[in-house]
């Protein structure tokens, strides 16, 4: 049997940061120092046994630190790998608190169907009972499990296998803080070593989708903008002013923007803003309402609005017309 031949791109994260002591669970970032190259892979021996584990350089930051620059250059990079017959399969090591945002990018414009598999930790590299181990063996479990194939992007986490569209951060220390919401995780890298799906995403991802950014240098700038009691259209004014081409607010309930804020998006629509309603509560669709439709107004469905932007930038690079643009967002 053909062992796999699985490509390992580390961008950074509490994965691979080292703190100050091991009970250094929260400030360690503080303390500015990595695992130097190759120690991540060399303190996890068991993954020789799994896979042929080749690692591949890239630039590693906090995740908080990433741009839209960086993602295109990870499709870029991921895209050379596959199309070169480099990898059977890959795995990204990537800080969490903007891991799912990573993931349903590569999710909406990587163009194979090869397992791509999305890792981070909850605890440093140093610390006592330190997670992001475990969590790499794991993904290269699952990268190399030829039932991950045509998956779609994925992220393992704590056991569990996400596929990129569900998976959300829910909590800020805890080792179990993913969860797929509404939807749960597709599957489990599980304890006696076996990986097993018991679910399939139906939605379109990967060869499936129509969002191609190869030779594209930027993606539209699109904003976030949350409402709550009281507020007013300032930060939608000020998004406008800074130049951004779509705005995603993140609503309160099923979709409700304050009053003040309503006025603000009315004169952003004129100036050509593409909007976008999402909901700050976690989980559940925003559906789009007659007046929505009406007045042009895209709905995020159950996307969590950091994703909705992700996905807006991506569809305002192809059009500004709000029914295509609703199209993707029920398509994707």
């Amino acid at each position: 049997m053909t062992t796999p031949r699985i490509a390992l791109i580390l961008t950074g994260g509490t994965i691979d940061s080292v703190g100050a002591d091991r009970l250094d669970l929260a400030w360690y970032i503080e303390n500015n120092k990595r695992l130097g190259d190759g120690e991540l892979v060399s303190a996890v021996p068991e993954l020789g046994d799994i896979a042929e584990v080749a690692q591949v350089p890239f630039r590693r930051l906090p995740s908080h630190a990433l741009v839209d620059r960086d993602w295109l250059d990870l499709a870029e990079l991921l895209h050379g790998i596959f199309e070169r017959d480099g990898a059977d399969g890959a795995v990204i090591t990537h800080g969490t608190n903007t891991l799912e945002e990573t993931a349903y990018f590569l999710n909406l414009v990587l163009k194979t169907d090869r397992p791509v598999v999305l890792v981070g930790s909850m605890r440093p590299a140093s610390a006592l009972g330190a997670d992001g181990y475990l969590n790499l063996l794991n993904a290269v479990r699952v990268a190399a499990e030829p039932s991950s194939r045509g998956q779609g992007v994925l992220a393992v986490m704590n056991d569990r296998i996400y596929g990129a569209r569900d998976l959300t951060k829910t909590a800020t220390y805890r080792v179990e803080a993913f969860q797929g919401r509404d939807l749960g995780p597709l599957g489990f890298a599980d304890a006696d070593g076996r990986v097993r799906y018991y679910h399939r995403t139906v939605m379109p991802h990967t060869t499936a989708t129509e969002f191609d950014v190869a030779g594209l240098e930027s993606l539209p700038r699109v904003d976030v903008v949350v409402s709550h009691a009281g507020a007013d259209g300032a930060m939608i004014e000020a998004s406008v002013a800074a130049g951004a081409r779509g705005i995603v607010c993140a609503a309160t309930g099923a979709g409700r923007p304050t009053p003040a804020q309503d006025e603000a998006f009315a004169r952003a629509r004129e100036k050509g803003v593409v909007l976008c309603i999402g909901s700050r509560v976690g989980s559940g669709r925003v559906a789009r309402s007659p007046g929505l439709r009406e007045r042009g107004v895209v709905t995020a469905d159950n996307l969590q609005p950091w994703k909705a932007r992700v996905l807006l930038a991506l569809a305002l690079s192809a059009t500004t017309e709000p029914d295509a643009i609703q199209r993707m967002f029920d398509t994707y």
